[in-house]
């Protein structure tokens, strides 16, 4: 069977296919949107140029920052320095109101008596550690003791048998004062301590002085040297019985403040006449009280005989009486509440 070959298409012809051509760009040309002509870079459609849009930016700007600067607000905004000169500020003024108060002066006054307490004791324990020396030399001479035997490491303990009661006496009369009542050196007690003070210092003064003052070799003077070397233990023993008598005497004469301040036993030395606590003693004072004690603390004013404006310490060491009571008497004189 025989198949007939399709017929090829006719080829189009070169003139119909330039007719549509410009046909299609004459139909695209009047359907087409219509675009502007851009203007230059630096003119738009008022005519402003780009310089006046800048010097109108410009004066836009500054009117803006005359009224901004008009308003004080960023001037009332403390800066990081400023906040902390107030925070130093503010936590200075109440440490200085805390120091003021009668417990921090109280609590400040005990560190400072602690200090100075230590410092004295330690001055006086290296003295007489110091002092030792020349009392060891003179005891082992008196006493014809051999270098290096026990007796002659033995007589280094004679300065301590001397120093201990002193010490004591010291201590006991700084602590009776650091409570307010400092021991009358006319009163009984007083005059004992004294003595006992004078006896064991010309003690350890002659000891040490000794080998300065004599050359020893004359038979006086080592019988004098003798009978002082021999009678140091039981001058040792005795004025360590004859002291702590006295000690606790003072001890025992101190107030016993409980936790209201109030004023209780008189000092060592108390008279009533004086105003150190013996007129006002075994009692809680009331608002009757404070104020009979505060028209006291008047008078000893008007006598001379207080500053005219007491602290609370002095006023608690005039009257004999604890520190509450005090700052209570004190805010009566100064018109407060009592």
């Amino acid at each position: 069977m025989s198949i007939t070959p399709p017929t090829s298409a006719p080829m189009p012809d070169p003139d119909e296919v330039a007719r549509g051509l410009a046909e299609l760009e004459l139909y695209t040309a009047a359907h087409a949107p219509t675009l502007p002509v851009p203007a230059p870079a630096d003119i738009t459609e008022e005519g402003e140029t780009r310089r006046v849009r800048e010097l109108r930016a410009r004066v836009a700007e500054a009117h803006r920052l005359v009224e901004l600067q008009e308003d004080d607000a960023p001037l009332l905004v403390d800066t990081t320095k400023v906040r902390k000169r107030r925070t130093r500020v503010a936590e200075a003024a109440r440490l200085h109101a805390l120091a003021q108060d009668p417990d921090a002066l109280a609590w400040r006054d005990a560190k400072v008596r602690k200090v100075t307490t230590a410092m004295t004791m330690t001055a006086a324990c290296i003295a007489l550690g110091v002092s030792s020396i020349g009392v060891q030399a003179s005891v082992a001479t008196g006493l014809n003791l051999k270098d290096g035997s026990i007796g002659w490491w033995a007589a280094f303990g004679v300065e301590p048998a001397l120093s201990l009661p002193l010490l004591a006496a010291v201590t006991v009369q700084a602590y009776a004062a650091m409570r307010g009542h400092v021991v009358d050196r006319k009163s009984p007690e007083g005059r004992k301590l004294t003595r006992i003070e004078a006896l064991l210092l010309g003690l350890t003064l002659i000891l040490n002085c000794w080998p300065a003052l004599v050359d020893g070799h004359g038979t006086l003077d080592k019988v004098a040297l003798g009978l002082i070397v021999h009678s140091l233990g039981p001058v040792a023993a005795v004025v360590a019985v004859w002291t702590l008598p006295t000690l606790w005497a003072v001890l025992g004469a101190l107030p016993a403040e409980g936790g209201t301040g109030a004023c209780t036993t008189p000092s060592i030395s108390g008279d009533a006449s004086t105003g150190d606590g013996g007129e006002y003693s075994r009692y809680t004072p009331d608002r009757a009280d404070i104020e009979a004690l505060a028209e006291r603390v008047r008078q000893l004013i008007a006598a001379g005989e207080l500053h005219p404006s007491p602290g609370v310490h002095k006023i608690r060491r005039t009257l004999g009486c604890g520190t509450t009571v005090a700052a209570r008497v004190q805010a009566a004189l100064s018109g407060g509440a009592a």
